[in-house]
């Protein structure tokens, strides 16, 4: 399900929703199980604003994650050039997870999965070029692919599912990173 956002918002309105999104991104970074009248109360709306705005908790995860997968793209478009590209999108993506872990879930319910599809073939896309460089420069595996950076995702998951807190999370997602640049980087490229 998309949820659009009028051109011409009012001022107030622009507010409200932006207080939605804080308060959300605020609470589903600690749990998915957060109920939408606590995200309400969080962001200083009534009921009315916040369904007005979201329909329901899955269009309210998608729309955070595709939050983040639009920073992502802005990070891609500021290293375009950058030979090591790939690796800084990769460590913004596995970062990110600290903050967004509980939402895919959360954001395939009532219908949502279609939104969140899209954005996952967005981010296939955003890799794409920084790993066909990165590849061409000698400095990841010439077999790693796109399923390859889906596959450290589902490991940071994983490795994230016993962890309480964001601080937590973000210690858990460092070391996968980490982990996983020793198995991405060729033995020739290591320094």
């Amino acid at each position: 399900m998309a949820v659009t956002v009028p051109r011409e918002q009012r001022k107030d309105a622009r507010r409200n929703r932006e207080a939605i999104l804080a308060a959300a991104r605020e609470l589903f970074a600690e749990s998915a199980d957060v109920s939408m009248c606590e995200i309400a109360r969080r962001a200083g709306v009534g009921q009315a604003t916040l369904y007005r705005n979201f329909p329901n908790r899955a269009a309210l995860a998608a729309e955070v994650l595709t939050e983040h997968i639009d920073r992502i793209a802005r990070i891609a478009q500021e290293h375009a050039d950058d030979p090591d590209a790939f690796f800084v999108l990769l460590r913004s993506v596995v970062e990110g997870l600290a903050h967004t872990h509980t939402l895919g879930d959360l954001a395939r319910e009532d219908g949502g999965g279609t939104r969140l599809q899209e954005q996952r073939q967005r981010l296939a896309e955003l890799m794409r070029r920084p790993l066909c460089d990165a590849k061409a420069a000698g400095t990841v595996r010439r077999d790693a692919s796109i399923d390859d950076l889906f596959l450290v995702v589902s490991m940071t998951k994983g490795a994230m599912a016993q962890s309480q807190d964001p601080v937590a999370r973000a210690t858990v997602a460092a070391r996968v990173l980490a982990l996983t640049l020793d198995g991405l980087v060729p033995a020739s490229a290591r320094r």
